[in-house]
């Protein structure tokens, strides 16, 4: 299995600052499937954080430049407190190695780069339909770790398994 792990520099504003994502061989009947994962479970005292608001770019002139830029600013907050800290990252892939070890490609992390445009929506808010959905890894059975995080897919960006 690949693994691949950017530290991040010293001079962070907030420690939540790792996006992940992971790579499974065979998912729902396609082949190397791209997971983004997110924190499910932000603790409230962390949206009150003021700091939040210097990793945004609020430039609106450049959001109006970006049609995908669609989200408030809100929604970008929610989008860099969906990221992880070093210790929730170190425990993620302990638990991915452990328990997924054979069905995983890679796992990857890196730190955001900031600032984050404004308009940036958070995974979470996707909506999930016919080929896009969420792994819930916090609902299977004797999940261990003390935080919630799921996964985004979208099975349409990836080749069907061939018998």
């Amino acid at each position: 299995m690949q693994k691949e792990i950017v530290s991040a520099p010293g001079n962070t504003p907030i420690d939540r600052i790792y996006a992940m994502t992971i790579v499974i061989r065979s998912f729902k009947g396609r082949k190397h499937v791209e997971v983004h994962l997110f924190r499910s479970d932000i603790p409230e005292e962390e949206r009150q954080d003021t700091n939040l608001l210097r990793c945004i770019d609020t430039d609106y002139e450049k959001q109006k430049l970006s049609p995908d830029l669609t989200g408030t600013l809100e929604d970008t907050k929610e989008m860099i407190l969906e990221s992880f800290t070093k210790e929730e990252r170190d425990m993620i892939i302990g638990y991915l190695e452990e328990r997924y070890q054979t069905r995983l490609e890679g796992i990857f992390a890196a730190p955001l780069s900031f600032p984050v445009p404004q308009g940036t929506m958070p995974l979470a808010s996707i909506p999930e339909g016919k080929s896009m959905g969420f792994i819930k890894f916090d609902k299977v059975h004797e999940y261990p770790l003390p935080f919630n995080f799921r996964g985004f897919y979208d099975l349409d960006q990836h080749e069907p398994n061939v018998i």
